[in-house]
């Protein structure tokens, strides 16, 4: 009995040691403009380099046709799941031309579960696309052109991702500067990560001035302490009219 006992208890502290081990993560955001750059060619290749060459667990994508006659029918986010050998999931936000026109996710590991969240937007609907890993919740999202509409986008999401029961991280291409109104809200409820150059800025690609793209922490009783390990913006000055950014993160 004293040895079964004794067994119980090591195994008990294995669990309990394996349980507080950090997750390490390293996720990206890019707006890839329809994988068409500055130089207006359309190149998947050269979107899948940049995103390969990041080793990136999860990269959250913006500005995506999925199957329109703009493009003859192409399925981008397959076409740069193919070239990346990851597992790709799409939110279409728009019936545009025969097809959908929205933001994906592409993922080193196959989600458990996704869905999409419609967000307002005056002028063309939006979205939030929720991705369950194993150990996190990776999301994407592209807002409004609209202050008002990114006001209110950002109460929708904190309630939406408030529900989850892990770690959650959001990125994507906000439209909005840091001092903005909607900015500041977000910061309320999550932990926007301070990029490690200055000026931090993201758009246009090939000569930023702005930085509207961002990647986020949900502040929760799911995430103990957690330490942004790198938060970079990738030289890729044509590839498309955003740069993506690249965060490092461990968390407990």
């Amino acid at each position: 009995m004293k040895k079964i006992s004794t067994l119980l208890f090591t195994a008990l502290l294995f669990c309990m040691a394996s349980c507080s081990e950090p997750t390490h993560v390293r996720v990206m955001s890019y707006n890839v403009r329809n994988c068409k750059g500055l130089d207006n060619k359309l190149d998947y290749d050269r979107i899948a380099n940049v995103i390969k060459s990041a080793d990136c667990e999860a990269i959250a994508i913006q500005e995506l046709d999925s199957m329109t006659a703009r493009f003859e029918g192409q399925d981008m986010l397959k076409n740069l799941a193919d070239l990346t050998g990851m597992y790709p999931t799409f939110a279409g936000s728009i019936d545009y031309m025969g097809g959908k026109y929205g933001i994906g996710m592409l993922t080193k590991e196959k989600p458990l579960s996704f869905r999409r969240v419609a967000l307002p937007c005056r002028s063309e609907p939006r979205s939030l696309l929720i991705v369950e890993l194993e150990d996190y919740y990776y999301c994407c999202t592209h807002l409004s052109l609209h202050a008002e509409d990114r006001l209110t986008s950002v109460g929708i999401i904190a309630d939406e991702l408030s529900k989850l029961d892990k770690p959650v991280m959001i990125a994507g291409d906000f439209n909005a500067e840091p001092e903005e109104e909607s900015m500041k809200v977000m910061a309320e409820d999550f932990v926007i990560f301070k990029k490690d150059v200055t000026p931090s800025y993201t758009f246009p690609a090939d000569k930023p001035e702005i930085e509207i793209d961002y990647i986020c922490l949900l502040k929760s009783d799911k995430v103990a302490k957690f330490e942004v390990l790198e938060h970079s913006i990738t030289d890729a000055p044509i590839e498309s009219d955003h740069r993506p950014i690249v965060a490092e993160v461990k968390i407990n």
